[in-house]
């Protein structure tokens, strides 16, 4: 491959060697590959971007299929083939989909966009390349892939300058991309995953967490009487549920902003809630959407130099919150990191040692804002304002990235998020098509294709379980897949049901999962560039290396399917029990032929 760079500066795309004054230079180490840019121009200059180009993989256009990673924790991610276009996305919230929206498209045939990551894959021959963003902390990026009959026709690599400030005889070094190639698509981005968070200095947790979380029963109406009752419960039935955690997620809070005052459902303050759990003899965790200020909290009216403004110095409301406007931070300031700092060392004083964040994407995503600092890219102040979280929490307590940007968490964050929220329901009629709405189509194709991400960059967040009844319009069966998919994938383990109402038949589902918290390992999805929504996953429980094979369909017609254990990344047998029935499934000549039901879920041991 010949790889090449530009640079887009002011508006202008340059060359090398067009200007003297303003050309990038490319730097490769073995694979790895970055661009360096001192400006001589004899003045302050914008950065756009660096782009990089060259990449090649042969073969004819209809053979090519393409994995596209995200930008978000709520992005949709997935496998694209010849023929087809992007993944559609809801208009409204493609700014916290995608890193550049506007450069986004889901009406171009074969034209294909993505973010930290791409993988092509030759559908014959199975030869993979992958190029990949190792280091994040800085800038975001993005991909753009165009096949065409006789193959790919294009592939750019995209770092996003943001419009960032150079003054003449500074120096910029781009974020660095690496290239990896081999027969193994999926294994590709399981050794990137590792190089990444080497480089990143992924954080972990010396045990995956379990816990209880209020939002997905009592979303905002949770009121200290709720977490009383449920802490009563589960200290009657602690051994059934040997939880480690208790989290209380949004409701508890005044307004966005005023983290730590009394509320109308909190009327004794979220300091005696924390008292209370940990009496109980549970590790308090608590919910912060921290960069988001309600025009109704006393941090909007006594610090208002604290919001982003636009380019005339107006503070911007990107969003509505339960009728109010919403600011946000800007978080390149360091009085807002001193703010952030001593608001969550004070939590941690209080006792609370685990935070969940959420809306994370909003430092990133506000229209026309000018940070403090002309220097920071969109990717700075979110990292500065996340480090000002961990440094107020400290490098021992726990911090799990809601709807994260993923490349600079790596780092900051023990577990993240990978998909958008599940739901209580299978998906909203209006929803369908829009591949990141929160649904459960959505969320399970996030966390297979997504897996990879588990130990290498920090511990998987698959969400909550729920298994009840009431409030609740899963079935019987899209609860069971529910449930499959979480043991397969594994992660940190919440619940998230009120236990009063949970009857002994669904409750067991759940003290299953807790039994054997991150079951298995070596999970991958082996239809992973055949279909949108791997349908057959594969891993090996830990506790006994048996190999596991998990059959899905999260589609809304029957699907037939035709398994050769000769192919899988497991050990073959001719005869399996299939978990939930105990019923034998046997294999013919090494396949396995059989049909699943719309919304359903098998496991073979």
């Amino acid at each position: 491959m010949n790889i090449t760079v530009n640079i887009k500066i002011d508006g202008k795309e340059v060359m090398p060697g067009d200007d003297p004054g303003v050309s990038p230079a490319l730097e490769r180490h073995g694979t790895r590959f970055r661009a360096r840019f001192v400006n001589h121009s004899g003045k302050t200059v914008k950065l756009d971007w660096f782009r990089f180009s060259g990449f090649e993989f042969a073969g004819a256009g209809q053979h090519i299929r393409v994995y596209r990673e995200g930008w978000t924790a709520v992005s949709a991610v997935a496998t694209r083939r010849f023929g087809e276009c992007d993944l559609r996305l809801d208009p409204n919230y493609m700014q916290f989909a995608v890193s550049s929206p506007e450069d986004y498209s889901w009406q171009q045939v074969n034209s294909f966009s993505a973010e930290n990551a791409v993988v092509l894959n030759h559908a014959e021959t199975g030869r993979s390349l992958l190029i990949g963003f190792v280091t994040t902390a800085r800038f975001y990026n993005r991909f753009q892939v165009e096949l065409a009959d006789s193959g790919l026709k294009t592939l750019d690599a995209y770092v996003l300058g943001d419009g960032r400030e150079v003054d003449d005889g500074e120096e910029i070094i781009s974020e660095e991309f690496i290239i990896l190639e081999g027969n193994d698509g999926y294994g590709l981005l399981e050794e990137y995953a590792r190089l990444w968070g080497e480089a990143m200095q992924a954080r972990f947790w010396d045990h995956i967490p379990t816990g209880w979380c209020s939002w997905y029963y009592y979303f905002s109406k949770i009121t200290e009487a709720d977490v009383l009752e449920n802490l009563e419960y589960l200290r009657r039935h602690r051994e059934e549920y040997p939880l480690e955690y208790f989290q209380i997620d949004d409701g508890y809070q005044r307004a966005l902003g005023d983290w730590t005052a009394p509320s109308t459902q909190f009327p004794h303050g979220i300091e005696s809630t924390i008292k209370q759990i940990m009496a109980y003899g549970f590790k308090p965790g608590l919910w912060f959407a921290p960069f988001m200020v309600e025009a109704n909290s006393d941090l909007y009216r006594n610090h208002p130099e604290y919001l982003l403004r636009n380019a005339s110095g107006e503070i911007i409301h990107p969003v509505k919150w339960r009728g109010h406007d919403v600011a946000v931070l800007d978080a390149t300031r360091p009085d807002v990191q001193q703010w952030l700092k001593n608001l969550f060392a004070t939590v941690r004083k209080w006792g609370c040692a685990y935070v969940k964040l959420d809306f994370m994407m909003y430092e990133s995503c506000v229209k026309n804002a000018v940070y403090a600092d002309r220097k920071a890219t969109r990717c700075d102040a979110f990292r500065r304002g996340l480090q000002a979280i961990r440094d107020g929490l400290g490098d021992d307590a726990f911090i799990l990235g809601g709807t994260v940007i993923l490349g600079p968490s790596v780092g900051l964050v023990n577990a993240a998020r990978y998909a958008t929220d599940i739901t209580p329901y299978w998906r909203r009629p209006e929803q369908l098509g829009n591949k990141e709405a929160p649904a459960v189509p959505n969320v399970v194709r996030n966390l297979i294709c997504r897996r990879y991400m588990h130990q290498r960059l920090w511990i998987n967040d698959p969400d909550v379980h729920i298994a009840r009844r009431d409030n609740n319009k899963l079935t019987e069966d899209e609860v069971i897949l529910w449930t499959s998919a979480l043991y397969l994938v594994g992660g940190a383990l919440l619940l998230s049901d009120r236990f009063s109402t949970l009857d002994a038949e669904r409750a067991a589902l759940s003290k299953m999962l807790l039994s054997e918290p991150d079951a298995f390992e070596n999970v991958r999805p082996e239809d992973f560039f055949e279909r949108e929504i791997p349908a057959i996953w594969t891993g090996i429980r830990k506790r006994d290396q048996t190999p596991a094979i998990a059959l899905f369909n999260l589609y809304d017609e029957p699907l037939n399917l035709r398994i050769d254990l000769t192919k899988l990344n497991i050990p073959a047998k001719p005869a399996w029990t299939e978990f939930w029935s105990k019923s034998e499934v046997k294999a013919q000549n090494n396949v396995i032929t059989l049909s699943l039901k719309p919304h359903t879920a098998k496991l073979l041991f």
